[in-house]
């Protein structure tokens, strides 16, 4: 596997297995506050069924009740480019200005953007870095070449760090409107930096508020993680309401059984 590269599960597809190689999935139900020698954060299960998971990481408790959201906020807002990049470079140094010390490979996950000229943006994952020190300036290796060159100095560039290695939940009914939520996770996560399973897309169970009935199908995050029907965009509850899609029920509703529910992360 090329270095940093994300892995994609599918697990049980179609093909002639044994009894006994017939894949598992219970390791989705686990958390840990030691990441797995099998999975780096940001990388993918699908299962049969269609669930799809992401590995992550916590910043805090997490619920599988409600959607978590995503904390980070970006490594570093636009700057320069630190040292000259030549097309076909997988390396590419940016100029620090206000971040904490990064360590060797942290940014393993996330992503590098640059403007060299107009209607020519860049946009790379990042397969790792270099340690750098507090507000020094920031090596990072690209998932794929450049195709404009960078200059030092003038080219600006963004980068941010893997969403997946923040993610909160928001207990006794807290949250916020201004933070995304990354999915639901596969089961309740105790405490800040565990590893484990957020689903994102495919059958799955998300707290309803009481209007997912009737003829009310879709539903949109709210600040808490819940999921709600009504969104009257020129009228949000302040505090409240995103304009977060986050999936449809399909079998029950808030009144009956269920409702069970179809995440589009």
């Amino acid at each position: 596997m090329s270095k940093g590269k994300a892995k994609v599960n599918y697990l049980g597809r179609a093909g002639v297995v044994m009894p006994q190689t017939v894949p598992t999935w219970e390791f989705i139900y686990e958390t840990s506050l030691t990441k797995s020698p099998k999975y780096n954060v940001g990388d993918r299960v699908v299962l049969p069924d269609g669930r799809e998971l992401v590995y992550a990481k916590s910043s805090g408790i997490c619920s599988p009740a409600v959607g978590v959201s995503f904390v980070y906020t970006g490594v570093q807002a636009i700057q320069p480019a630190y040292a000259a990049a030549a097309i076909g470079d997988r390396e590419v140094t940016v100029t620090g200005t206000t971040h904490d010390a990064i360590a060797k490979d942290a940014l393993r996950g996330g992503y590098f953007v640059s403007w060299p000229a107009a209607d020519k943006d860049q946009f790379r994952g990042v397969i790792g870095n270099d340690a750098s020190v507090e507000d020094g300036n920031i090596k990072v290796y690209l998932d794929g070449p450049l195709t404009e060159a960078l200059t030092a100095a003038s080219t600006n560039c963004e980068l941010y760090e893997n969403p997946y290695g923040s993610l909160i939940g928001s207990p006794s009914g807290g949250g916020s409107s201004v933070l995304a939520k990354a999915g639901v996770p596969a089961v309740y996560v105790s405490a800040a930096n565990m590893y484990f399973w957020v689903q994102r897309h495919g059958m799955s169970w998300v707290a309803p508020q009481s209007d997912m009935i009737e003829n009310k199908i879709g539903g949109y995050f709210r600040h808490d993680g819940s999921v709600q029907a009504d969104q009257l965009f020129t009228d949000l509850e302040a505090g409240n309401d995103t304009t977060q899609y986050a999936g449809h029920r399909v079998i029950g509703n808030y009144a009956g059984n269920g409702p069970l529910f179809y995440l589009q992360g």
